[in-house]
């Protein structure tokens, strides 16, 4: 019986041996788990995950001369060639320098006007115009061309007489000397009314969006100077604070009409839809109707809206193309709207073009090209009428009779 005892005794410790070692190697096993998760996530068997980049603020800064800015009819702020805003309190209203951010540091000097009237609408056909579009803040394009045509002379004075210059829109945005530009065109505008001459300046798509306040055209120099200069962050209520009231450059170009009748020949920044005789509107409706609006007095209407929209004198491509809102306009729609406004052709920018070219028989001349970068380049065109016939006209004083359509489709249309 003892043995036995001793047997079982000695069989009991055997089998708790042995669940000792079973459990104990099943206790190893459940950590080897975690222990394996563990090591999946260390940096020595895979890369640890590559952290999220910053992004990085970009610095605005001031870039080259600048200005100047009149505001509220008592400060003068201007960009320095050093990248400094200055203001000053005291300035000669009849002796303002505006300095060219270009190589040659060219400037002007001009008087502020006492006051901003409205141009007419309607004019008689002068023995000389010339008509250039789209500049875009190119100062050197823009100038070289003036004054390779006697425009003006070489201290930017007006020289053409009573001969008239039309300015078909889009003259701000891209370039690097906007408000230099402005300031030429402000200066020109009252010396030649001096010599019975006529600047005429057309609203385009970039003036209205400055109006606006939409600034993606815009290089950053000029957010920063409306950001400063209005005390304002937003930069969309910044860029509209300089291109309004407060502004004697937004007073005047505020003053601007859309679209303008010289003779036989409309001139308007994009173009004419065929839905604007719908709504019945003579040349200086449409005038003070979108001049009301850029000046916040009418924001809400139909008529309105529609001058405004895709199909509006702005922005209409349909002259010259088909796009996905509507097709090219045809010729008996061309006819009705030349007829209903009496006259023979549509003057337009705003559709790039690889040379001045014509369409619909002479009836459309689209004046957008790619003007040069430098002075003289002779990349720069405008159109010449002169003496009832049309020429074109260089930036190297070179003039080529326009020619007919088929020459002008050979040239194409350039990508926008």
């Amino acid at each position: 019986m003892k043995n036995n005892i001793l047997k079982q005794t000695h069989l009991n410790c055997i089998l708790l041996g042995l669940y000792f070692v079973v459990s104990l190697q099943t206790k190893s096993f459940a950590q080897h788990i975690p222990l394996q998760k563990t090591l999946k996530k260390d940096s020595l068997l895979n890369s640890a995950p590559t952290p999220k980049k910053q992004k990085k603020t970009k610095l605005v800064r001031f870039s080259g001369s600048d200005g100047p800015y009149i505001i509220n009819d008592s400060l003068l702020y201007r960009v320095t060639s050093k990248n400094r805003l200055t203001v000053s309190p005291f300035f000669n209203r009849d002796s303002i320098v505006v300095t060219i951010d270009n190589t040659d540091k060219n400037e002007f000097y001009l008087s502020l006007k006492k006051e901003h009237t409205i141009p007419e609408t309607v004019y008689s056909l002068p023995e000389k115009m010339i008509v250039i579009s789209d500049i875009e803040g190119k100062y050197d394009a823009f100038a070289s061309f003036l004054y390779a045509n006697k425009v003006i002379d070489e201290n930017h004075n007006w020289i053409y007489g009573n001969g008239h210059l039309v300015l078909g829109g889009d003259f701000v945005d891209r370039g690097e000397n906007v408000t230099q530009i402005l300031w030429l065109i402000y200066k020109l505008e009252d010396q030649a009314k001096q010599q019975n001459g006529v600047v005429h300046f057309i609203l385009g798509n970039h003036e209205i969006l400055n109006f606006n306040g939409d600034h993606r055209y815009n290089r950053v120099k000029y957010v920063k100077a409306a950001q400063e200069i209005s005390q304002i962050e937003d930069k969309k209520e910044a860029v509209k604070y300089l291109y309004s009231k407060h502004t004697e450059l937004g007073k005047w170009l505020a003053s601007k009409n859309v679209i303008e009748k010289i003779g036989g020949y409309l001139f308007v920044h994009a173009g004419l839809s065929p839905d604007l005789i719908e709504y019945k509107l003579d040349l200086e409706t449409i005038n003070k109707r979108v001049r009301l609006r850029i000046n916040g007095l009418h924001t809400e209407d139909k008529i309105t809206d529609f001058l405004f929209s895709l199909k509006g004198p702005f922005w209409y491509r349909g002259l010259v193309k088909t796009r996905f809102q509507y097709n090219k306009i045809k010729e008996t729609e061309l006819e009705a709207i030349l007829k209903y406004y009496d006259s023979q052709k549509i003057v337009i920018g705003h559709t790039p073009v690889k040379e001045i070219a014509t369409g619909f028989n002479g009836r459309i001349i689209i004046t957008d090209v790619n003007h040069g970068n430098t002075k003289f380049s002779g990349k720069t065109k405008g159109l010449l009428i002169e003496n009832n016939q049309e020429f074109i006209i260089d930036d190297n004083a070179v003039k080529t009779p326009l020619e007919n359509e088929l020459q002008s489709l050979k040239m194409g249309i350039e990508k926008e």
